[in-house]
C-alpha cells in the first residue's frame, strides 16, 4: 500500500549552510510528522563538510526526503522541490528560519480557509538579532531586505501587504501553472538578486490568483551580524535595483517611470547628498543605491 498523499509538503533549500539547515530541520520535522505532512530537504550543490552534514539529515530524522542539485541557485532548488512535493500545497523555509511553536498547525488552520482563488500565503517573519545585537537602527526598509515581515494583520498583498521568501506556502498546481521560480532570479551562490517570489506573485496575480499575508504561523529569521552593516546594506540594495529591472525583463512589462534612467541619473546626486547631511537615516544610503543598481541594470542587457 503507498503511503497517504499529504496536504503539505515543507521544503527546505540550502546552500553551504549546512548547520542553518540542521537547526531549521531539528525545529521543523516534529511539527511536520505531527501533521503527517513531508519535509524535503534540496541540497543546492553544497561543497564538503556541508554536503556531508546534510547526508546525514535522513538518518537523524526518519521519513525526512534529501535531494540534491549539482548547479546553485535557490530558484532552481525551490522548483526542484515542487517537482518532487506531493502535497497540494509547499510550504517553503529558508534554511536560516527557525519555525515557532505551533507553526505547522497554524498553517494547517491558515491553508484551509483559503478559497480556491488563493494561490499563495506568506507567514509572519520576526528578525532573531545576533547576540550583543538590537536591530534599533534597521527600519522597516532595511527590514524588508532581511526578509523579515512581521506585520501584526494579515491581508491581500494586492492592498500592500508583504511576503517573503522565509516562510509561505503556495499550491502545487498553480506553480506549475505559471513555470515555477524563475532561475533568472533568486540567489545563485554569493549573488544577492532576489525578486523570485514577487515574480511568482505577479505571475499568478496575471492568472487571476490571489495572494495573501496571514501572520499566525510564524518564524524567526536568523540575522547575521554582517547583514547589520551600512556595507552590507548598502551591496544588498544594490543588487535590489538590479533585480527590480530584471524583473520587469522577466514579465515582459514595461518599465515603470520610476526607474527611467534620466530619472535615476537625476535621483542619485540628490540622495548621495542627503546621505551625508542626514547620515542617522540609513534610508538615503539605501534608495541611492537601489536606484545606482536599477541604472546598471538598464544600460546593460545582460545579466549580471
Amino acid at each position: 500500500m503507498s503511503p497517504p498523499v499529504p496536504a503539505v509538503s515543507v521544503v527546505v533549500c540550502t546552500h553551504n549552510r549546512a548547520a542553518d539547515a540542521q537547526r531549521c530541520v531539528a525545529a521543523a520535522a516534529p511539527q511536520v510528522a505531527a501533521q503527517g505532512w513531508e519535509l524535503l530537504v534540496i541540497d543546492s550543490a553544497s561543497s564538503g563538510e556541508h554536503a556531508q552534514v546534510l547526508a546525514a539529515l535522513p538518518e537523524a530524522h526518519p521519513g525526512l526526503v534529501l535531494s540534491r542539485l549539482e548547479q546553485p541557485g535557490l530558484s532552481a532548488a525551490r522548483n526542484h522541490g515542487a517537482e518532487l512535493a506531493r502535497g497540494d500545497w509547499v510550504a517553503y523555509l529558508d534554511d536560516d528560519a527557525i519555525v515557532q511553536p505551533g507553526w505547522a498547525a497554524q498553517l494547517d488552520a491558515a491553508l484551509r480557509v483559503q478559497p480556491p482563488a488563493v494561490a499563495m500565503v506568506g507567514g509572519r517573519i520576526e528578525a532573531l538579532w545576533p547576540e550583543g545585537a538590537s536591530g534599533a537602527e534597521v527600519t522597516p526598509r532595511w527590514l524588508l531586505m532581511l526578509s523579515c515581515v512581521d506585520a501584526p494583520a494579515g491581508g491581500r498583498v494586492a492592498e500592500g501587504h508583504n511576503i517573503c521568501g522565509a516562510n509561505f506556502a503556495i499550491r502545487r498546481g498553480a506553480l506549475a501553472a505559471i513555470g515555477g521560480f524563475p532561475t533568472a532570479l533568486g540567489r545563485v551562490g554569493g549573488r544577492l538578486i532576489s525578486g523570485e517570489e514577487s515574480f511568482v506573485i505577479r505571475r499568478l496575480q496575471q492568472a487571476g490568483l490571489d495572494t495573501v499575508y496571514d501572520p499566525s504561523f510564524s518564524v524567526l529569521h536568523c540575522i547575521e551580524a554582517q547583514r547589520l552593516t551600512r556595507r552590507w546594506i548598502a551591496q544588498r540594495a544594490y543588487w535590489e535595483g538590479v533585480t527590480r529591472v530584471l524583473m520587469h525583463r522577466a514579465l515582459r512589462e514595461p518599465f515603470p517611470a520610476t526607474i527611467a534612467p534620466l530619472k535615476l541619473l537625476a535621483a542619485i546626486p540628490v540622495l548621495w547628498a542627503l546621505r551625508w547631511l542626514r547620515p542617522k537615516n540609513p534610508d538615503y544610503l539605501i534608495r541611492m543605491n537601489i536606484a545606482r543598481g536599477s541604472l546598471y541594470a538598464r544600460w546593460n542587457r545582460a545579466s549580471p
